[in-house]
């Protein structure tokens, strides 16, 4: 119950984050280039920034960290392997204060890089001892958006329905949304 608390909490404070996140992180300018582009990195900096602001503002009793590698260590390392995504939320060093791992991934990812972010965090809610686990994707239009997660998720990940999140960053300086991967599962076919 605690942890649910905390989890729509911290939510609030991603949507907060998500909404104060300008155009030049969202889609990097190149020069010599009319054009755009993503950078995960780059977005997932100035969201860890927006975030760590978000959690200092609310006293949020947890920590982020980016890019935690599990190389070595004593209990997640056996399991699933020096996975790291691309945030955690925990409190260090205590298993069970572990609340959220999250993957980030531009909306022109390639398939099998979402596919590969969500092995991880699936290995994070069976063996790391995460109780949720988010797939945030930004950038793209809404269809592009529901396309892409018809081809990445797949009904046997339907036993972590009440688990692992699915979170959309349409455009910048906007709120992060919700979104019921499940469903979307369910309506496509024959996976």
């Amino acid at each position: 119950m605690e942890k649910e608390r905390d989890f729509l909490q911290f939510i609030e404070i991603l949507r907060e984050a998500t909404s104060r996140i300008e155009q030049e992180y969202f889609l990097l300018p190149v020069a010599g280039s009319e054009d755009a582009i993503y950078r995960e990195r780059i977005y997932c900096y100035e969201l860890y920034h927006r975030l760590r602001e978000g959690f200092e503002k609310n006293r949020f009793p947890y920590s982020l960290a980016g890019e935690v590698d599990k190389n070595g260590h004593l209990i997640i390392y056996p399991k699933i392997g020096a996975k790291k995504p691309d945030l955690i939320v925990h409190v260090p060093g205590i298993m069970n204060k572990n609340l959220v791992a999250i993957e980030v991934k531009p909306i022109n990812a390639r398939l099998q890089d979402l596919k590969k972010d969500l092995k991880t965090l699936i290995g994070f809610l069976t063996a790391a001892n995460y109780p949720m686990a988010m797939q945030l994707i930004y950038g793209g239009t809404e269809e592009i958006f529901k396309g892409r997660i018809k081809h990445a998720y797949k009904k046997e990940m339907l036993r972590f329905s009440n688990s692992l999140f699915l979170f959309w960053h349409e455009a910048p300086q906007k709120k992060v949304k919700e979104y019921n991967w499940v469903r979307l599962v369910r309506e496509t076919s024959n996976d």
